[in-house]
């Protein structure tokens, strides 16, 4: 039970640790974008952790003769405020983002940072800078598409010669004084 506390403790100081220096981010004139999401990150991380080591501890504190209700609600609860401090810090960050973004579209800065966009906004522009490609039908036969009969005897001729093509071909396609 005391190495289950002492792990809940450490791991609740190094998420507490990463949520002041998120707060202390978001609080900045201008927050840096890659700081956040690697700073979130870092807490959803040390969250699952916090969550673990919570777990572990919650369900050893149930089995101990003499707790209580009281006190067990009490750690529940406890663990329950730090899940909402993450899921507040995500939707403040997700909001700084956003408006980070708004701020570098306006401000034409000459070397704008690079940001990755919601997949269907990518999707959409990406449809639209490019160009549309029909590829027509093959039937099977790369040269009959491509020319007339008549111009057809003298690709054949080199064709045939070239790559030893099918003899029944040949003969079907090619004039008589062009067989050999």
């Amino acid at each position: 039970m005391e190495i289950a506390k002492q792990k809940r403790k450490a791991a609740r100081a190094t998420y507490s640790r990463t949520v002041n220096k998120l707060q202390e981010i978001l609080t900045s004139e201008s927050p840096d974008v890659d700081d956040l999401e690697i700073h979130l990150g870092q807490l959803t991380e040390k969250y699952k952790d916090l969550k673990t080591s919570d777990e572990i501890f919650l369900n050893l504190l149930q089995k101990k003769a003499g707790i209580t209700q009281a006190e067990y609600e009490k750690e529940y609860e406890i663990a329950q405020d730090y899940y909402e401090k993450l899921s507040m810090f995500k939707i403040k960050v997700k909001k700084a983002i956003a408006s980070a973004e708004t701020g570098n579209e306006s401000s034409a800065s000459p070397n704008p940072t690079w940001h990755p966009a919601d997949g269907a906004h990518a999707a959409a522009k990406a449809k639209q800078n490019l160009p549309e490609i029909r590829l027509p039908q093959f039937d099977g036969d790369p040269h009959l598409g491509k020319w007339s009969l008549s111009g057809v005897a003298l690709h054949f001729e080199n064709t045939v010669r070239n790559i030893g093509y099918c003899e029944e071909k040949k003969r079907k396609l090619l004039p008589e004084y062009l067989r050999s």
